[in-house]
């Protein structure tokens, strides 16, 4: 009888890529990994930044790595907006989160946004609770009428097309769209959006466009079109809806992978080019190539100079 002997290799250990505990720094020695572009602090998410973190403290910790330039100091791999609205207020510390790896491509792209649905129905149980809306609207930085809309987004809204779009990236022009609708006429329009994975403002118009006026809970004032019109105008749609979505589809799919490899790939050209013997038999033998390699290695260093001057 024969045996099969399988081979296992021993289980490999996974490295943490944070220190277990967070630590207090002072503000003196952090930098952020790459300046600021002036413009960035008069934009608005800046702006909802300071307000929060004047209203209510630093919620999310700095995430942070060992300056190899600097000893005892800190390179800011998430959290630039936060680091300059607390310096701004004048705070001398902050809570940190070391990481062991100096990656910020997961912070940038891997990240999970609070979809509109999401967010107004923790508005609503906040104000709900007796947090004024005034308050939420300091600490979010905006105005205290566009809390009060998002604290009754939901209303109006079926329960099973809300379930249907609570983690879908649906802008609020869509649920007051669908509150023209009556409801089970909202369930299908919350299916048609989710099976094409379409989302948009216009999409949702449309639907409402070719909604008998027998399912609707808000008559249009205007003059409705005729069938063929209603027809015509939604297959022009679709059309163009099919022709974005495979296209930004193709773009998605492709842009990570690609945005890794090439960061990947500069960091590899810098070293490779940073050895004086690789670079002059390069130079000596494939001069063609030399140029644009040193090209690609002189802007990647360029860049790193940029982080270190912050």
């Amino acid at each position: 009888m024969m045996t099969n002997l399988i081979q296992t290799s021993p289980p490999s250990t996974v490295r943490a890529a944070f220190k277990p505990a967070l630590i207090m720094l002072a503000l003196e020695r952090l930098r952020p990994h790459r300046p600021l572009p002036v413009s960035t602090l008069t934009g608005k998410k800046y702006l909802q930044v300071l307000a929060s973190i004047a209203t209510v403290g630093l919620v999310e910790p700095l995430v942070v790595i060992d300056d190899v330039s600097r000893p005892e100091c800190f390179v800011v791999l998430d959290g630039r907006l936060r680091l300059e609205a607390l310096r701004r207020l004048g705070k001398v510390d902050a809570l940190c989160l070391i990481s062991t790896d100096d990656e910020t491509y997961t912070y940038n792209r891997q990240v999970n946004h609070l979809s509109p649905a999401q967010d107004a129905r923790m508005i609503a149980e906040a104000i709900r609770k007796g947090v004024s809306p005034t308050r939420i609207a300091t600490v979010l930085g905006v105005v205290p009428r566009t809390v009060q809309s998002k604290a009754v987004l939901l209303e109006g809204i079926c329960k099973e097309a809300a379930e249907l779009l609570a983690d879908k990236m649906c802008p609020a022009s869509v649920y007051v769209t669908l509150k023209w609708l009556k409801p089970i006429r909202q369930i299908e329009a919350a299916e048609l959006m989710c099976s094409q994975g379409n989302f948009t403002s216009a999409f949702a118009k449309a639907i409402r466009s070719t909604t008998p006026v027998e399912q609707l809970t808000i008559r249009e004032p205007l003059k409705r079109r005729t069938n063929r019109e209603i027809t015509l105008q939604v297959a022009k749609l679709e059309r163009e809806i099919a022709t974005m979505q495979a296209t930004h589809s193709a773009v998605e799919e492709t842009y990570s992978v690609e945005h890794l490899e090439l960061a990947v790939s500069a960091a590899y050209i810098v070293k490779l080019m940073g050895n004086d013997a690789v670079s002059d038999w390069l130079r000596s033998h494939y001069a063609e190539y030399w140029s644009q390699l040193k090209a690609v290695a002189d802007e990647a260093r360029g860049a790193q100079k940029a982080k270190a001057f912050a």
